[in-house]
């Protein structure tokens, strides 16, 4: 009972939270103005989080989550595991054109203060790495992929694919993503040498 109104406070609070970085920014958002957002005591709030980097991290890395959590149920069951594989990358790379048309409006202090710090960066390939996993097991046992190391391969998939970031997607003219993005999949799928 204790556990469920643990996570029922720290989901308002990460609501609060996430609505003040969206109108303010990281930077200008202090924990006195989470607690007053959430009607709590500043000591009960950190009794919960000890930073409003922790709460950003979790909020983020929740949203990753759900953001590769929807592009999977999207996935077709059955298409080979290379189809898949190529599918799942576009399917990202197109959800977050997706996002990105939708916070265009919100004020650029949101996404001009958003942490690349290491920590939240590893979490989130962690979830892209749980995703890829499967589809990469599959396509050896269908015959259609090889490759040595499972994890070594996992990692330089992720590596490879590192670049699809909010950062990119505003920087890159997106005639040219879309065509960095076709042949990163092409790569990634069949590699440079000639047959």
């Amino acid at each position: 009972m204790r556990n469920n109104h643990n996570n029922s406070r720290k989901a308002d609070i990460k609501s609060a939270a996430k609505n003040l970085f969206f109108q303010f920014g990281l930077a200008k958002t202090s924990m006195d103005d989470i607690a007053a957002q959430s009607n709590l005591a500043k000591p009960t709030l950190y009794y919960y989080y000890p930073s409003k980097e922790s709460i950003f991290q979790e909020i983020v890395i929740e949203e990753a989550q759900n953001f590769i959590d929807k592009v999977e149920k999207k996935l077709p069951q059955d298409l080979p595991a290379d189809e898949k594989i190529a599918l799942f990358f576009r399917m990202v790379y197109q959800d977050l054109k997706q996002y990105l048309t939708e916070i265009k409006d919100l004020p650029g202090t949101l996404y001009k203060n958003y942490p690349h710090g290491k920590p939240i960066v590893d979490k989130i390939n962690d979830v892209f790495l749980e995703k890829l996993r499967p589809l990469l097991i599959a396509g050896k046992e269908q015959g259609i992929l090889t490759y040595g190391d499972e994890s070594s391969t996992l990692n330089a998939m992720v590596f490879m694919t590192d670049f699809l970031n909010l950062d990119w997607m505003m920087r890159i003219p997106e005639k040219r993503r879309d065509e960095v993005v076709d042949a990163v999949v092409h790569i990634l799928l069949n590699g440079l040498r000639r047959r």
